[in-house]
């Protein structure tokens, strides 16, 4: 019950994992501080805004923690409170570790992982190298870490879904699904892999949610790979992060003229390795990679009707968009599409580049 008090006391905005940290050491339990006297939490330090904003949530929701506990069983969450054995320790390790999150999945806290991440608009080309690298670095054991955006970061956990576990850590509450169209998604990370937030379940995304979300990211990998991003990508904020922790910084460079491999090329200048594909990363950390079996007959690709139809007006020779495939096919509606192209996608069909989509040779 003890981490329930904890998530609770989050549940306060404004009262962060530091002023968490400060009440449970100085009074011994979160249920201890959530029921404490307004005279004995002045007395704790923390500070004074925090501690109202904890007030004003207490008296607001006093029975709070024994909400979530039932909330939490209803939905099938599961919390992880830094008290836990089963808290991954690579992450305890950060001075900004969370006090607590919610998951869903198979934690393994002494698993090895890579944090894989980059841009939301990606190409072609970042597309490809995420999903060789996901695949790659998951079959030779690793844990693939990422933060479940659209882009790099999808492409990486689809890869590494092919051949092993990966860890997708969300920007907003673990009961929202963002983007929309990653909802099937999250349930093959859940089932092969974990889920998880620190945030309260049914909180949105916003902006400052994705900066705390990649230091998690960057905590719970021993390095951050790079794919693709620009200047001024939030991918360089968690490999900012991995930097001040002391962890390993990858990125995979492109080309000079390129806007989408400037942030990557303006790393490798200033001193992150270089990769060009997994095997790189695996002789930094001297793991073998696994053994490629003698390639087998290939399957015919099985689709429904549905998926057949929007395959059929998705050209070879150029790019098209969402809207000009619903013109095409009437009888499917927008909300219904995301999980086409998502088949479609995994099962090499199509090439998607910044949300459109040309069909593949031989696919």
């Amino acid at each position: 019950m003890e981490k329930y008090y904890m998530a609770a006391m989050g549940g306060a905005e404004g009262f962060g994992n530091r002023s968490i940290a400060l009440v449970v050491k100085y009074f011994g339990s979160a249920k201890t501080a959530w029921k404490a006297s307004v005279a004995d939490l002045v007395k704790s330090g923390v500070r004074k805004p925090s501690l109202e904003a904890f007030l004003n949530f207490r008296q607001t929701h006093p029975d709070a923690p024994d909400k979530l506990v039932g909330y939490c069983q209803r939905q099938k969450i599961k919390l992880c409170s830094i008290f836990d054995e089963d808290y991954p320790p690579l992450l305890k390790e950060i001075d900004t570790a969370p006090a607590f999150f919610y998951y869903r999945g198979n934690l393994q806290p002494n698993a090895q992982r890579i944090g894989i991440v980059g841009s939301r608009h990606n190409t072609s080309y970042g597309q490809n190298v995420a999903l060789e690298l996901g695949r790659e670095l998951a079959a030779a054991g690793l844990t693939v870490v990422s933060g479940a955006a659209r882009g790099i970061d999808s492409f990486a956990h689809r890869g590494a879904l092919e051949t092993g576990r990966t860890v997708a850590v969300l920007g907003c509450g673990i009961n929202v699904i963002f983007p929309r169209e990653n909802k099937k998604l999250f349930e093959q990370i859940a089932e092969a892999g974990v889920v998880l937030s620190e945030f309260p379940p049914q909180l949105p995304p916003n902006q400052g949610t994705f900066p705390t979300r990649n230091r998690v990211i960057a905590g719970l990998s021993r390095g951050i790979i790079v794919v693709e991003a620009d200047s001024k990508s939030g991918a360089l904020i968690t490999s900012d992060r991995a930097n001040d922790y002391g962890r390993d910084v990858f990125a995979v460079p492109g080309q000079i003229y390129a806007k989408m491999s400037r942030g990557c090329n303006e790393l490798i200048r200033d001193g992150a390795t270089l990769i060009k594909n997994a095997q790189d990363v695996l002789n930094e950390y001297n793991l073998v990679a696994a053994v490629k079996s003698e390639p087998e007959a290939v399957e015919p690709i099985i689709l429904d009707d549905t998926a057949v139809k929007v395959l059929e007006v998705i050209p070879f020779d150029r790019y098209i968009s969402d809207d000009e495939i619903l013109m095409q096919v009437e009888e499917i509606l927008p909300n219904e599409l995301p999980d086409i192209i998502l088949e479609l996608d995994r099962k090499g069909c199509i090439i998607e580049e910044i949300g459109r989509y040309k069909r593949k040779l031989g696919g």
